[in-house]
């Protein structure tokens, strides 16, 4: 992890502008914004970097300013699953930030990236004085959760072709300005995801390969006929 902070005025100037552009924090108060400018603090990872592990004390709540944050967690085993993939303007480390309780998931830079990171203590001192940041923290709560029981039920109902063109349409719309549509992650990945065996996964894919609907790389997925995998996440 590498703090921005060697010029202290464009540290300033450029945290100010992440903060302010962030939909989490646009309804508050001039003089609440500069208070949290002043606290919040830009850092960057690299990839494969960890932001924070299972088990780590909840210190800070992060932003993604650049880049994506890989949210996974792992077994006795070893085995390790990748639940969700973190982009650019989502909030990631909130459940621990404010029940107190230590980290339940890892959080890896999935490639290089820059987080605005708030300290606890500072977003609690926030809270008390604008009481909307508490409501706009429960939204965001509540659609973790909604989000959460729309996966359980599609690895529970779903086929799993419609589990796999589900999961690679939900991470793919993410980034809508991006034409064509592509992921960067291997089918590993892709397959934790969709809950699903990775033998599986390649059958499929390779299947809609052939069919023109996507193109595979080298740890890429391009999407070239979006309609037809959304299609297929529809017909559960």
């Amino acid at each position: 992890m590498t703090s921005m902070t060697t010029n202290l005025g464009r540290r300033l100037t450029k945290t100010s502008d992440v903060v302010r552009a962030q939909r989490l924090f646009q309804d508050l108060a001039p003089e609440a914004l500069d208070q949290l400018c002043r606290a919040a603090r830009l850092v960057r990872f690299s990839r494969g970097e960890t932001v924070f592990l299972k088990g780590d004390d909840a210190n800070a709540l992060f932003v993604v300013v650049e880049g994506a944050i890989r949210v996974s967690s792992g077994s006795t085993d070893g085995r390790t699953a990748m639940l969700n993939l973190i982009g650019s303007g989502e909030v990631f480390g909130e459940v621990a930030v404010l029940d107190g309780l230590p980290r339940t998931t890892d959080a890896i830079a999935h490639s290089d990236s820059v987080l605005l990171s708030i300290a606890r203590r500072d977003l609690f001192e926030l809270i008390d004085t604008q009481p909307q940041l508490m409501m706009k923290l429960i939204v965001l709560l509540c659609g973790r959760v909604r989000a959460t029981s729309q996966q359980v039920e599609w690895l529970l109902l779903q086929s799993m072709s419609a589990r796999l063109a589900g999961t690679i349409m939900r991470l793919a719309e993410r980034d809508t300005d991006r034409a064509p549509l592509r992921l960067q992650l291997t089918q590993q990945r892709v397959s934790e995801m969709a809950g699903m065996s990775r033998e599986s996964v390649n059958k499929l894919l390779a299947r809609w390969a052939s069919q023109g609907w996507i193109r595979l790389g080298p740890q890429t997925l391009e999407i070239i006929q979006p309609d037809a995998l959304r299609a297929v996440a529809g017909e559960g």
